[in-house]
């Protein structure tokens, strides 16, 4: 299964990384295809500083992006490759995905994302980032239990 897991350093794509080891410890062959999409620097920004400069802080904050995903991913022998690509993120994403013909694009949740989903029929699987919330481990539980009682009631 080819997937693309798109980074930006936060809790929610180390997230997506977890999602791919579970895959592949579970017997699934996983090939991994790690992203991270940099927008373009504003031209009012770039005009003071030079192209060399700047590819330099793109490259330094990839590899700072991709660095612990991909270390995660070849210690438990996960096969991976690492791109970057510079662009709108989302429209990248799509584009990346399509070319590799991935079976799914791995990322956390986010405006990025539902662009995502809306330009692909890619399928896009977005795994929770962290412990739940108090309203996810309350909240929803007790909303079904007053849901059940209620069908049990109408009974």
């Amino acid at each position: 299964m080819k997937i693309l897991i798109a980074v930006d350093g936060t809790a929610a794509s180390h997230a997506a990384a977890r999602l791919a080891i579970a895959l592949s410890r579970a017997g699934v062959p996983v090939d991994a295809l790690v992203l991270h999409v940099q927008a373009p620097f504003h031209r009012r920004i770039a005009q003071f500083t030079s192209r060399t400069a700047r590819d330099a802080l793109r490259a330094e904050r990839s590899r700072a992006v991709l660095a612990p995903v991909l270390e995660a991913l070849v210690r438990l022998r996960v096969p991976c490759r690492a791109l970057t690509d510079l662009g709108p993120p989302a429209e990248r994403i799509v584009a990346l995905a399509e070319r590799e013909r991935v079976d799914a694009i791995v990322m956390g949740g986010g405006r990025i994302a539902d662009q995502v989903m809306a330009r692909t029929d890619i399928v896009v699987t977005m795994p929770p980032s962290g412990r739940p919330g108090v309203l996810e481990r309350y909240a929803l539980p007790v909303g079904l239990g007053a849901l059940a009682a209620l069908m049990w009631a109408a009974d």
